[in-house]
């Protein structure tokens, strides 16, 4: 008998009402049990259940749709965007739905962007593609927005199917498997300060008020989320634009994707600086 891997790993299944997050969930359980419906905001509260794939323990969470703030006034909807936000800070992984037929929303970024900042992993799912004719003209859009509209992580392309004929999908649970041994994983502080170099020969700092910031080590801090810290002098200077540049460059180097890296600056005090003579 195969060993059962310690770790659960939870999943949220998360995106706007009706986009077919309930018919997923219940595809992959294998079981009615979230209510499925075409009237928008039929599922509630959090529906939980576990599967066990690859000798992996998946906690799945079945989430109420999110509305945008305009129309998420009533005392049900509060309810429901309450549990679905619940279901994000819950999770180790956030798989994102949204429909072939539909745009990518500003609600659908604010979403995406919380889990981003919250350190959770981050898989985009294309529903409903039985409605379209051009597949592949909708995910290329699709790519080109999650690119540019979360240049701070690197993020594998959407996944596309059809919950109505879904078959177990093994590819999507992959990827997950791969994003939370990703968000564990601790790096070598060699590895890591060779690529910092690298990044930096390779793209000068920039001068802030006349002085050129300098960049002595990094070190990693933490996992899930994975946050390094940064030393040097007038470290914590460096532009918005130049921090995004290194976590970009470290996250390519080390294949870091899914999720968002976070850089904490810190700067060498002046050892002459309280030094009164």
């Amino acid at each position: 008998m195969d060993k059962i891997l310690s770790g659960v790993i939870t999943l949220a299944i998360v995106g706007k009402p009706n986009v077919g997050k309930s018919t997923f969930f219940n595809k992959v359980l294998n079981k009615d049990l979230s209510p499925v419906s075409e009237i928008p905001g039929t599922t509630t509260d959090l529906f939980i259940d576990n599967i066990l794939y690859k000798n992996r323990t998946f906690k799945l969470i079945d989430s109420g749709g999110l509305k945008r703030k305009g129309k998420s006034k009533s005392d049900e909807q509060k309810y429901i965007t309450k549990e679905s936000l619940k279901a994000i800070y819950l999770a180790d992984v956030v798989l994102f739905m949204i429909e072939a037929d539909k745009e990518f929303t500003k609600t659908d970024k604010q979403i995406c962007r919380l889990v981003l900042d919250k350190g959770k992993g981050l898989i985009f799912v294309i529903n409903k593609i039985d409605l379209v004719d051009e597949l592949k003209k909708i995910k290329n859009e699709y790519i080109y927005y999650i690119k540019n509209l979360f240049s701070d992580a690197l993020l594998e392309d959407p996944f596309s199917i059809c919950s109505l004929k879904l078959e177990f999908p093994k590819k999507i649970l992959d990827e997950v498997i791969s994003i939370h041994s990703r968000l564990r994983k601790n790096f070598d502080n060699k590895d890591l300060n060779k690529a910092l170099q690298d990044a930096i020969n390779k793209n000068k700092i920039p001068v802030y008020s006349r002085f050129r910031p300098k960049i002595k080590y990094i070190k990693q801090v933490s996992t899930r989320p994975i946050i390094f810290k940064i030393f040097g002098n007038q470290a914590n200077k460096l532009s918005l634009d130049y921090q995004k540049y290194l976590a970009k460059s470290l996250s390519k180097k080390f294949n870091i994707k899914g999720f968002k890296i976070f850089l904490r600056f810190v700067s060498a005090e002046n050892p002459f600086k309280s030094k009164k003579y």
